[in-house]
């Protein structure tokens, strides 16, 4: 009987250990789920898979600069900086017990290049030109020009098994039901409304991981996360909860920590009429009041931005001389910007201009209720001056392909910051990723990619410098969209179940959910004993 009752003993312990293993976090909080587990995917399963399932060569911290070698083991440039050799982890294997190798690598790259819009990193448009198989666990990736920001691109690449993915017609429209990864973690069970992942028994650096499961609720919006944190339901939330530090004080295991994210902008369709007009562009620059934006759409928890859109830290790439050229909320400036342009207010009070009308919708993602709210405040600020802004929030995946597809007017959308100002002014201007990438709006100027190719092919600081002073006149002469604020990377953390967060005294990665920052956080989580 003793001996029935220790067994019984240990296997409450198993599975009490088991369940406080598990942690609950939010991915997106835009609805049920899709079964959607490509990694190329943009939206909350493709995001589970991307860094949970599948894998970079390397990993990018973009919060400490590092590069860290993944399931590449090391890599090495040319002394011509054209060729980049990585040697790739020999104790590698996918899920299904079959070897990774540098076929998988090659396929990827090969992949990327027969079907452009999965090569959202940009290497194929970065310069690469090919990639090539030295032997089993070596490849070489070779490039047409000196491009020395194409290590972050390549960072972004996430391996697929050439095995499965060869039979695949399109793996563009793949949506990859039962996902096959080298990552720490298996899919366990799919619902619309729950994902539960498993950690993966024989991964390659499985000693690090400590969380045995990870459970993702799927959310129809901030309100029934935030509810969810409330009630002390889950580990970690990447969203917006207003007033958190009064919760935090009710409740001692709940911290937060918002650091200083990327930048979001009103992006205008600069290939349509009336926005390819500068002077249209500069009265709403001048009309917006981005204090407020801050105070009430962000509730506080955002981060001013200057026209130029340099972070904290970065203070002396600032050209002084061109502060006299920064734009600030101006009603008088904006409504004289307004006239110069040709628009006057007609009947109903929206300015109108020939058979063209200041009114639009206004895109925003559905569920986003920071934003959302941002954006009922910008439809406030500009209707004093006759522009009727109309908020449409739409499902996320609809909202980047209609982007994509040049098919909005206005938007409110964020640019990707990168590792550095360098790398933002790239994602931000550069022509290659019009509409496709950070550069929404579609801003396209022979100067600018000009300055952005020579950026990338020198190291000197001088040099270096010389190019973002001119790249900022351009920004200040030609307002291709208006910077608002830096979004808070939302994070709140609750420190019963796990150790080992990262927080303001200890910043070693910035707790995003889009891509391979997650795997690197869990992997510095320690269930509570």
């Amino acid at each position: 009987m003793k001996r029935l009752a220790g067994v019984v003993i240990l296997a409450l312990l198993v599975a009490v250990m088991s369940f406080a293993s598990e942690l609950s976090m939010v991915i997106a909080v835009t609805g049920p789920f899709q079964r959607n587990f490509n990694p190329y995917f943009a939206g909350a399963t493709g995001y589970i898979a991307a860094g949970f399932i599948y894998e970079t060569l390397i990993y990018s911290n973009t919060k400490t600069g590092q590069l860290i070698p993944w399931l590449a083991s090391s890599f090495e440039w040319s002394s011509d900086l054209k060729e980049i050799t990585l040697k790739l982890r020999k104790n590698v294997k996918w899920s299904d017990g079959t070897p990774f190798s540098a076929d998988d690598v090659v396929f990827t790259f090969e992949t990327l290049r027969k079907f452009p819009a999965l090569d959202s990193p940009g290497v194929w448009r970065g310069g690469v030109i090919e990639v090539v198989k030295i032997d089993d666990h070596t490849v070489k990736i070779k490039l047409n020009v000196v491009n020395t920001f194409i290590i972050y691109s390549i960072a972004g690449v996430y391996i697929l098994p050439k095995h499965l993915w060869e039979k695949v017609e399109d793996p563009s429209k793949f949506t990859n039901e039962n996902p096959i990864g080298t990552g720490a973690y298996l899919l366990e069970s799919f619902s619309d409304q729950v994902v539960i992942l498993k950690k993966n028994p024989n991964y390659w650096n499985a000693d690090r991981i400590k969380v045995e499961r990870i459970r993702i609720p799927a959310f129809s919006g901030n309100e029934s996360a935030q509810l969810a944190v409330a009630k002390g339901e889950l580990d970690w939330a990447g969203i917006n909860y207003p007033q958190i530090e009064k919760l935090a004080q009710q409740n001692k295991d709940i911290k937060y920590w918002f650091a200083e994210g990327n930048p979001v902008f009103l992006f205008f369709n600069l290939g349509k009429k009336p926005f390819d007009d500068v002077l249209l562009r500069k009265a709403f620059a001048h009309a917006i009041d981005t204090d407020q934006l801050v105070k009430i759409g962000m509730t506080g928890y955002a981060a001013p931005v200057n026209p130029v859109v340099i972070k904290s830290g970065y203070e002396y790439l600032i050209d002084e001389s061109l502060k006299k050229e920064w734009w600030r909320h101006d009603p008088k400036t904006a409504e004289k910007l307004f006239a110069q342009a040709g628009f006057k207010k007609g009947r109903d009070g929206v300015l109108a201009k020939d058979n063209i009308r200041l009114s639009y919708d206004l895109l925003v993602p559905a569920g986003w209720t920071d934003w959302i709210a941002v954006c009922e405040l910008l439809s406030q600020q500009l209707r004093d001056y006759g522009v009727e802004l109309k908020v449409t929030p739409i499902d996320f995946g609809q909202y980047l392909q209609k982007i994509r597809n040049k098919d909005f007017d206005v938007v409110l959308s964020w640019a990707n910051y990168g590792a550095t100002v360098y790398h933002f002014y790239d994602n931000f201007m550069n022509s290659a990723n019009a509409f496709v990438g950070s550069n929404r709006g579609g801003w396209i100027d022979q100067r600018t990619d000009v300055l952005l190719a020579e950026m990338k092919q020198t190291s000197d600081q001088n040099k270096l410098k010389s190019i973002v002073f001119e790249l900022q006149e351009i920004l200040l002469k030609n307002v291709p969209a208006v910077p608002l604020y830096y979004n808070p990377v939302w994070f709140i953390y609750s420190t019963k179940n796990f150790t080992g967060w990262p927080n303001e005294k200890n910043p070693y990665v910035e707790p995003r959910i889009t891509g391979m920052d997650k795997i690197y956080l869990v992997m510095h989580l320690e269930p509570v004993k």
